[in-house]
């Protein structure tokens, strides 16, 4: 005795038995070239600066003060040594693209947001802007940048980038909680 047709899939269309998980998967996102992944760094670094100056504008006070103050002074020194790679010897040209562009726009929408604010609200969002956004450049350090890296130089950048970020994202959630 056979089964019926639809217990063996017979005369059903193809499409109708093949699941997302027959599809090959998407293509890796490449891995971003030396210049590119400083490019993306410095882009970071340079809003974490700008939010923090913004939150100092803002007059937040006490611990969140002593954040951007913190955030501020780690990231001017982060793009410091970023930019003795672009100089010098074996030098890496900064190189902007599509995706740095990206990041740049997500941020200048991320610090226009946080300006409409004021008082114990834009303390809240800044810290939960600071959350996010430390989270996110964590992924991308840990996941694209630090593995594409093949410049020792480059990569004891990145991974020392990447330590900090994660630092400063600690500091980061014990705000929210109210620690």
């Amino acid at each position: 005795q056979t089964p019926p047709p639809a217990a063996t899939g017979a005369g059903t269309p193809a499409s109708a038995t093949h699941t997302s998980a027959d599809a090959p998967p998407a293509a890796p996102t490449p891995p971003p070239a030396p210049g590119v992944s400083l490019a993306l760094v410095a882009a970071i670094d340079e809003h974490e600066i700008a939010a923090a100056e913004q939150a100092r504008r803002k007059k937040v006070t006490g611990a969140a003060l002593e954040y951007a103050n913190l955030l501020h002074r780690e990231h001017e020194e982060n793009l410091a040594q970023l930019r003795v790679l672009t100089q010098g010897t074996g030098a890496v040209e900064l190189q902007s693209t599509a995706e740095v562009h990206a990041l740049q726009s997500k941020a200048a929408a991320e610090l226009a947001a946080l300006d409409g604010k004021s008082g114990a609200d834009y303390r809240t969002a800044y810290v939960e802007a600071m959350v996010n956004g430390h989270t996110d450049a964590l992924a991308l350090l840990e996941t694209r940048l630090i593995p594409a890296a093949q410049d020792e130089r480059l990569r004891n950048f990145l991974v020392n980038t990447r330590d900090h970020v994660a630092m400063h994202l600690d500091r980061a959630k014990e705000l929210q909680a109210g620690k």
